[in-house]
């Protein structure tokens, strides 16, 4: 599995779990939701998305506290959510842009070169 496609998964899979947390309420989530934040910080620290994975540790440690900043921090991990999100697919469009180009660039060359001869 590419690096890409292993990060999409990841995100899709939290989106779904703050979606989880959001509609069925973080007070009867329960305790027994952080372990899998947990694992997923874990996940997004290796990815390198260190302000996704710190929110998911403020998020777990007020759903294990039942603090009143729980809801807080979900709407602040879902924001951090949504601005990797647009940053993975800006780099992604960048890459395949240059990429294009590139490949332009070389047929480009290479018709100037048959022409040539």
């Amino acid at each position: 599995m590419s690096d890409l496609t292993a990060i999409t998964y990841a995100l899709m899979r939290l989106q779904g779990e703050l979606e989880d947390l959001a509609v069925g309420g973080l007070r009867v989530a329960g305790p027994e939701r952080v372990p899998v934040l947990e694992s997923m910080k874990a996940e997004f620290e290796e990815a390198g998305a260190a302000h996704l994975a710190q929110r998911l540790a403020v998020l777990a440690g007020a759903i294990r506290s039942e603090s009143r900043d729980a809801a807080a921090a979900l709407t602040r991990t879902q924001a951090s959510l949504r601005v990797f999100e647009r940053l993975l697919t800006l780099e992604v469009v960048s890459a395949r842009l240059k990429g294009a180009v590139a490949r332009a660039n070389a047929g480009a060359e290479g018709d100037e070169a048959e022409e040539e001869n």
